[in-house]
């Protein structure tokens, strides 16, 4: 209404003067009263009004079709038909929310579709124009694998807007914005993304009418490129998000499949060293030094993370999980500033080798990778506990088999000690009897040794609901001092006698015997470990 060739109309807005903001998608000229049928959504309808009908009824049908078919404006030149609008045709207006504008001077409608269409035409050719430029350079990224942070600089970049990527849990784990916008852009951001609902499509969404893109390929969505708060033109920002999304997904791709060559050497070498495959040294250091372990004046041990996760995981989550967990735990390697080579040799442990100086005390760079570890495995959703194992320092990589062999099974061992003691991480010294009943827990004679000495008592609790194998428990760990156990347990004298003459009868064994108290314990020691490295 603000262009010259209308102006000259006098224009007067007679209904809907809050939707003047409405997009003008293309201009009719018309003077059928049926027009409604022919149109697409966003037209601007220019009539003298000289055939719309002359009842009441059917002017307000008129309206009403043009309001059904998204009309976004009807605007009519008095004179020709009507010298003002007539009422039935504001009201209609004013129903439907359309704005009606009268012109209240003659205006050449030709010279009204000529200025609007050249200027969308306009419009629409520089939209192509910065399409084709967001496609060079998204294109460009792409190519060159770049990096979560440089698409969505280009974004920023490109249309002057903050954008965020967040992932299925709500997190932002990516932005662009200008410095001073960081912290109004990610306040309370988990609750305020998770308000606005998963789109197959770029669309405004949620409270706030976020504009938002999915990121991956449909049915498997991993992510989300938002900007809160879209301004001018949605075409040109939409097209921008979808070209990054785009551009995501590619280097999401790139950078799986470069993780998964990785991650197969580096798995193919500690296979190779575990099973005792390659003993030649010289070819072993090759190897390591092709995977960028540095191999010169170097010392090896082995490092093992034990992960316990629920049970019943089904094949692809399970494989999922274990090349998460190699990649965390590479990840804190480098963190801690150390050179590993890491991978999955079994479900739920990654081991890593690593090289480090000789000469030097290993313990602060392991405390350190050993933090960097837990921060990594407490942001992993269902995770139910961990344990870094170390193996021994080795000067040769032929000998660093033993070392993971090692710091496999300490992990093990650590992981089941977690609920009597927790360290940052264990070496064979701190597992001790706990550490060889871990490596033996599915062992078949264990297994029988076990249930022989406490069957029994389980039978006895399961049948008569007593916790008779509680007390003995507490019985093997303060020693036999049965001062300290009543101490511990709070029972009195008479009670506590009375329960350790049922488990000797049960037991058939005396238990101040050194011999039975020893494979009480043992049995105790290795129920304890097995229930504790099984899945919960």
């Amino acid at each position: 209404l603000a262009l010259p060739v209308l102006a000259a109309g006098r224009p007067l807005v007679l209904t809907g003067e809050q939707r003047l903001d409405r997009p003008v998608r293309w201009v009719h000229v018309s003077e059928l009263p049926d027009i409604a049928s022919l149109l697409r959504g966003g037209e601007l309808i220019l009539t003298t009004g000289v055939a719309l009908p002359d009842s009441a009824a059917g002017l307000t049908g008129f309206l009403a079709d043009l309001g059904q078919a998204g009309a976004c404006a009807l605007v009519v030149e008095l004179g020709r038909r009507f010298h003002e609008l007539p009422p039935e045709l504001v009201a209609a207006g004013r129903r439907h929310d359309l704005p009606v504008v009268a012109l209240r001077r003659p205006v050449r409608f030709v010279e009204v579709t000529e200025e609007v269409h050249g200027l969308l035409l306009d419009e629409q050719n520089g939209l192509l124009r910065r399409s084709e430029q967001a496609h060079r350079e998204f294109t460009s990224l792409s190519v060159e694998g770049a990096p979560v942070q440089r698409i969505l600089d280009k974004v920023t970049e490109l249309s002057g807007h903050a954008v965020v990527l967040d992932d299925v849990s709500h997190r932002a784990v990516a932005y662009a914005c200008r410095a001073h916008e960081e912290s109004s852009l990610l306040d309370g951001w988990e609750t305020r993304s998770r308000q606005v609902p998963t789109v197959d499509a770029t669309a405004t969404a949620g409270p706030e009418g976020w504009l938002v893109t999915p990121v991956g390929p449909r049915g498997s969505r991993w992510g989300r490129l938002v900007v809160p708060a879209p301004t001018g033109s949605v075409g040109h920002l939409t097209m921008l998000l979808e070209r990054a999304a785009e551009g995501l997904a590619i280097n999401r791709l790139i950078e799986r499949d470069r993780a998964g060559l990785a991650h197969q050497a580096q798995r193919g070498l500690l296979t190779d060293l575990v099973l005792g495959r390659a003993t030649d040294e010289a070819t072993l250091r090759a190897r390591a030094a092709s995977l960028g372990l540095p191999v010169a004046r170097q010392v090896f041990l082995g490092v093992a993370v034990q992960s316990r996760w629920p049970a019943g995981l089904d094949p692809v989550t399970a494989e999922g999980r274990d090349r998460g967990l190699a990649e965390l735990v590479g990840e804190a390697a480098a963190d801690a500033g150390l050179d590993a080579v890491v991978a999955t040799l079994r479900s739920g442990q990654a081991v890593a080798l690593v090289a480090a100086t000789g000469g030097r005390s290993l313990e602060p760079v392991l405390d350190r990778l050993a933090r960097a570890v837990a921060r990594g495995m407490a942001g992993l959703a269902g995770v139910d506990g961990h344990a870094m194992g170390v193996g021994s320092e080795v000067a040769t990589l032929t000998a660093a088999a033993a070392s993971l062999v090692e710091a496999g099974h300490v992990a093990e061992a650590g992981l089941a000690m977690r609920s009597s003691a927790t360290r940052a991480y264990y070496r064979s010294i701190d597992v001790r009897l706990r550490g060889l009943l871990a490596l033996l827990r599915d062992d078949p004679r264990l297994l029988a040794f076990t249930e022989a000495e406490l069957a029994p008592v389980l039978r006895h609790d399961t049948e008569r609901g007593s916790d008779l194998l509680a007390t003995l428990r507490a019985y093997v760990a303060v020693g036999g001092n049965k001062t300290a156990l009543a101490r511990s347990t709070g029972k009195s004298r008479p009670a506590l006698y009375s329960r350790l003459a049922k488990l000797e009868a049960l037991l058939g064994v005396p238990l101040d015997d050194a011999e039975s108290a020893v494979a009480l314990h043992v049995a105790l020691l290795a129920r304890e470990v097995n229930r504790s490295l099984s899945s919960p």
